[in-house]
């Protein structure tokens, strides 16, 4: 085989493994990006269908409500007529209120005068379906013959002696969720739709009307599963990839279509990119070594002869001078001298060392560049785990990647308390409790705390109050002061400043949070407060929370008997919100301050009652670091069992665990041979007021609510431990 071929066949071997490399790179780009749009569109869909079970459980307690008035109590139909007609009133969303019997005989309609004739409930299978369970339903879609349009049943039943007595309907208009869907601002092109049961249209983006149904590709996988992606057709025969999802309550199913081109986009892009490269470089190469085959194959040539001549007497070195490659002109000469030729050889070997080194670098530097541009970079938090395992304990990668989990979880944290919290206000859940306090010495104490923490730089933030004397619930306000500094700090460059500013009007304490950011558009000033939406975002925002924080703001001022604005000039202008609350006179004293946390009295006794797995290791290691002693068990059987034979000084217990509830759990604590000593701790995800009164009536010493700090558990035990006496009897048996 000739030197030229085999000068193509190295390159062949060079270029085409990393050819293959790109390619395969490139292919998991584009699964990457698939796989995001479909994280995404799951995660819209789920906000969305909780949106919409939101929205049908207010109007569920608003029926129950209606329900308890005294004309139904008391079977005053007519007075009851009034009634309905009056709530109806201040129901935007409501097209009319229906009373019917077990039959679904309608008794009284709040759109036909008292007495009329009316018909039977047109829709009998969710009236069928509340009949046998005696529980809230929401029906399907169906026209009205009353009103001549569409619209959306809900039943609660009417109980009298345990008996079914009225169905109570409110017809919803679909409009309603329409909106929620034209809330999310989908991008040309997209679609989302709203189906029944039936697989008839509730609300669509762009429209359909409800007589008509999604498509078959559709409807097939709402039936294979209750949560999904495929791919597909519209009812207009666009291909999409959808995602889909079922609500557990109403039944329905929320598509979000996005089209295949768009998904694809990437994937043709990467493909013709991969295959010009791949086509470019081969050439490239091939052609390189077709030219350098030539212009070193007749010095080759040459070399050969003079290494021929030498048992003829013929000079090689004058031979090789004949070409004008120094490589090959070294050869001729040290043909002549051979010590100097082998010096000049293991030069030549040492040069090859190099360029091969050098070769590597190039190699090294080509993948790692490579691999930048055309990898997706990982989530926070999954790297930051990835450091954690190969990082040295103690690194400062290591720390690093501690404070970027500890960042992302807060925050995940509160963008899942705002949503709970929203869930809580929208179905009537939230307790405030009022105590009189200043507003502006709670707000200078958050901007401190922050600021010593570490969340915000120092003097970013710009206060000028005077007293203000609120009665309101002091934790929820200090939650809608922390929205809107949040939200400035976000939609402002780090080197402007955030001003606020907190004074009195007349019998209004105000308090007004601007800054020097992005600004509002006018348009956007009305909505800026509704759920789910948020203004632009730049492309260096990749995070920019999930449009809950605004609309908390409000709803949780207007529990205060307040109001929240918002002005902005425009776009670039900054941006400044404004809360008015009702102002109070100032108390004649003020309450003692609350004793700081003390220092911890020392190692003690710990029994961590937790059935998951993950959060039982985890918090044994915490307190083991400590230096405490720590057991643990994975359900009440084993905690009594164990507390009985070990009797700890603590007790950190989940509520919910796998043979009974943690409070049960609690009391035979209490009944047992333990005594008072023990310090009982409820650490858990039932937050509610109702759920820390059950905490502290089955025996608990205190209730928090998960997750727990690190330096929270550490205070609660230094203040739990700090007066406790300790039975030293113990000690021998361990």
């Amino acid at each position: 085989m000739r030197l030229r071929s085999n000068l193509f066949l190295l390159v062949i071997g060079t270029v085409v493994p990393l050819t293959a490399l790109a390619l395969v790179l490139g292919y998991l780009l584009v699964e990457q990006e698939r796989a995001t749009f479909r994280r995404a569109a799951l995660d819209r869909n789920r906000a969305f269908m909780t949106a919409v079970d939101a929205e049908m459980r207010g109007h569920v307690m608003t029926l129950h409500a209606l329900a308890a008035v005294r004309s139904l109590q008391t079977d005053d139909l007519r007075t009851f007529r009034d009634d309905a007609q009056r709530v109806m009133a201040t129901q935007a969303d409501w097209q009319n209120v229906i009373l019917a019997s077990p039959t679904g005989q309608q008794i009284v309609n709040a759109r036909q005068p008292f007495g009329a004739a009316l018909r039977v409930n047109s829709d009998t299978e969710s009236a069928d379906r509340l009949t046998r369970t005696l529980a809230p339903t929401v029906g399907n879609i169906i026209f009205g013959r009353t009103m001549g349009k569409y619209g959306i049943p809900v039943r609660v039943p009417i109980l009298r002696n345990g008996s079914l007595a009225y169905i109570l309907t409110a017809v919803i208009e679909p409009e309603a969720f329409g909106k929620l869907i034209r809330a999310q601002n989908l991008p040309q092109g997209w679609v989302s739709g709203l189906v029944d049961t039936t697989g008839h249209f509730v609300a669509r983006v762009p429209p359909r009307p409800p007589d008509q149904k999604a498509s078959k590709d559709f409807w097939a996988a709402v039936r294979g599963s209750k949560e999904g992606w495929y791919r597909g057709l519209t009812v207009e025969g666009t291909d999409t990839f959808t995602a889909h999802k079922a609500s557990d309550f109403t039944h329905w199913s929320v598509g979000l279509a996005i089209p295949a081109s768009e998904v694809n986009a990437g994937a043709r892009h990467a493909a013709w990119a991969m295959g010009a490269g791949a086509l470019a470089t081969l050439a490239l190469a091939l052609g390189f070594a077709f030219l350098v085959g030539r212009r070193i194959s007749k010095p080759i040539a040459t070399v050969a002869s003079a290494a021929r001549s030498l048992g003829r007497n013929i000079n090689p070195a004058n031979i090789a001078s004949e070409t004008d490659i120094t490589e090959v002109r070294e050869v001729g000469r040290a043909l002549n001298e051979a010590a100097v030729a082998i010096s000049e050889r293991q030069d030549l070997v040492e040069r090859e060392k190099a360029a091969l080194r050098a070769a590597d670098r190039a190699k090294d530097e080509f993948l790692a560049m490579l691999g930048h541009e055309l990898r997706n970079p990982l989530g926070a938090i999954t790297t930051s785990a990835h450091v954690l395992r190969i990082a040295k304990p103690g690194d400062d990668n290591a720390l690093k990647a501690h404070g970027v989990i500890e960042r992302q979880t807060r925050h995940m944290t509160r963008l899942v308390e705002d949503l709970l919290d929203v869930s809580r206000v929208t179905m009537g859940k939230i307790e405030l409790r009022h105590e009189v306090f200043d507003l502006s010495e709670l707000a200078m104490r958050l901007v401190a705390a922050w600021e010593q923490a570490g969340r915000r730089r120092q003097g970013r933030v710009s206060i000028s109050s005077a007293p203000v004397w609120v009665n309101a619930d002091r934790a929820r306000i200090e939650q809608v002061v922390c929205n809107l500094l949040d939200n400035a700090d976000k939609f402002s460059p780090q080197e402007k400043t955030i001003r606020v500013h907190i004074a009195q009007e007349g019998e209004q304490g105000v308090v007004e949070v601007s800054d020097e950011g992005d600004g509002i558009e006018p348009e956007m000033l009305e909505r800026i407060f509704d759920l789910f939406v948020q203004g632009p975002r730049g492309p260096d925002r990749s995070s920019g929370g999930m449009g809950v924080g605004l609309s908390l703001v409000r709803r949780l001022v207007e529990m205060h008997g307040g109001v929240v604005t918002a002005f902005s000039k425009g776009l670039g202008q900054g941006a400044a919100f404004t809360i008015r609350l009702p102002a109070v006179a100032q108390p004649a004293e003020q309450a003692v301050p609350t004793q700081p946390l003390g220092r911890s009295t020392g190692a003690c006794r710990i029994l961590v009652v937790e059935d998951n797995e993950d959060a039982r290791g985890m918090m044994q290691a915490l307190l083991t670091l400590e230096g405490h002693s720590v057991r643990v068990a994975p359900d009440g059987a084993a905690a009594l069992q164990e507390a009985g034979t070990w009797r700890p000084d603590v007790v950190l217990m989940d509520i919910g665990l796998p043979d009974m509830i943690g409070y049960d759990v609690a009391r035979r604590m209490r009944q047992s041979g333990l005594g008072g000593h023990v310090k009982l701790v409820a650490i858990t995800g039932y937050g509610q007021a109702q759920d820390e009164r059950r905490a502290y009536e089955a025996g608990f010493d205190l209730h928090l609510t998960k997750p727990v700090s690190a330096e929270l558990l550490k205070n609660v035990l230094s203040v739990l431990l700090r007066d406790a006496p300790r039975n030293d009897s113990r000690q021998t048996r361990r």
